[in-house]
C-alpha cells in the first residue's frame, strides 16, 4: 500500500506533460485552420512562383549570353 502513494507524483507529472502536448497540438491545429492565415499563405506561394519563374528566364538568358561569349573566337 506504501508504494502507492508513490506513484501518485508520477502520475501526475506524466499526466500533466501528457496534458502540455496534447494543448500545443490543438492550439497549433487552431491557428492553421485560420482562412486569413490560409490566404496569406497561398498568396505568399503565389509571389514566391512568380520569383522563381522570373529567376529560371533570366538564368536561361545568362546561359545564351555566356554561349555566345564562349563562341567568339
Amino acid at each position: 500500500m506504501e508504494n502507492l502513494y508513490y506513484l501518485i507524483p508520477v502520475v501526475a507529472i506524466v499526466g500533466g506533460i501528457t496534458y502540455a502536448i496534447l494543448s500545443s497540438y490543438w492550439k497549433s491545429k487552431r491557428e492553421t485552420s485560420n482562412p486569413e492565415l490560409q490566404a496569406a499563405l497561398e498568396a505568399n506561394t503565389a509571389a514566391s512562383k512568380a520569383i522563381v519563374e522570373k529567376l529560371e528566364s533570366i538564368d536561361t538568358r545568362l546561359s545564351a549570353v555566356e554561349k555566345t561569349l564562349t563562341d567568339i573566337p
